[in-house]
């Protein structure tokens, strides 16, 4: 599923989550946990959306109530050494929710 920031503002929904995905240490993009499932966050265009840090990727959702912010990390080490690549569960780290943020 995609949503927009807009939307969210408009609808204003119960966001359980905010994910961060890290891609190459400053490529993030952001997927929440909404009441009708994960949603990846989109631009009006339906492309995701990439942030260059994680403080700008949580000053949208500054005031939103969000319950848990966590950075995800998928290493690509065992593909380069030629292990499967889905045998290793990405890395979890909980992180400050936007509210918290000095931005």
């Amino acid at each position: 599923m995609k949503v927009t920031v807009d939307q969210l503002m408009k609808e204003r929904p119960l966001i359980s989550e905010l994910r961060l995905k890290s891609f190459e240490c400053e490529h993030y993009l952001v997927e929440l946990e909404l009441p009708a499932g994960r949603a990846l966050v989109c631009n009006p265009e339906g492309r995701p959306r990439v942030f260059r840090s994680q403080l700008a990727a949580k000053v949208p959702f500054k005031n939103m109530g969000i319950k848990r912010a966590v950075l995800e990390h998928q290493s690509h080490y065992d593909e380069m050494i030629g292990l499967a690549s889905s045998s290793v569960e990405p890395l979890l780290v909980d992180i400050s929710l936007p509210d918290n943020d000095l931005s």
